[in-house]
C-alpha cells in the first residue's frame, strides 16, 4: 500500500512540475498574401496567388502549401510568416515560390 501512494505522489510531482514549452518558431519573412491573379493566358506564368514580402511582389500556387494550411479568398490580404525560396523549375525567373512553412499572423 505505501508503494502504491508513493507512486501516485512521485507520478504527481512529475505531472505537475512539467511546463509547457513557449518555444517561437522562426519564420524566414513575413508577407501579405493580397490575393488571386485572375489573369488567363497560355503560359505557366499566369494564376497563382500574389504574396507581398519585403515590398517584392511574388506568386505561389495555392495548391502546394504545405500541411494543412489553408485561407479564404474572401479574407484577404491575409498577413503570414513563412519560410519559402524562389522556384528553380518552370517559373524560374517569374517571381514564383516555393512555400515550406507558413502561418497565419493573427
Amino acid at each position: 500500500m505505501k508503494l502504491t501512494v508513493f507512486l501516485i505522489m512521485i507520478s504527481a510531482v512529475l505531472i505537475f512540475s512539467c511546463e509547457k514549452s513557449n518555444i517561437e518558431v522562426k519564420y524566414k519573412s513575413a508577407g501579405t498574401i493580397t490575393g488571386m491573379d485572375y489573369r488567363m493566358c497560355p503560359s505557366p506564368v499566369c494564376g497563382g496567388y500574389f504574396i507581398q514580402i519585403d515590398s517584392i511582389q511574388y506568386r505561389f500556387d495555392k495548391n502546394s502549401l504545405p500541411g494543412n494550411f489553408t485561407f479564404d479568398d474572401n479574407k484577404l490580404p491575409l498577413k503570414v510568416d513563412l519560410d519559402w525560396e524562389l522556384d528553380t523549375g518552370i517559373y524560374k525567373g517569374y517571381n514564383w515560390i516555393n512555400i515550406s512553412k507558413i502561418k497565419a499572423i493573427p
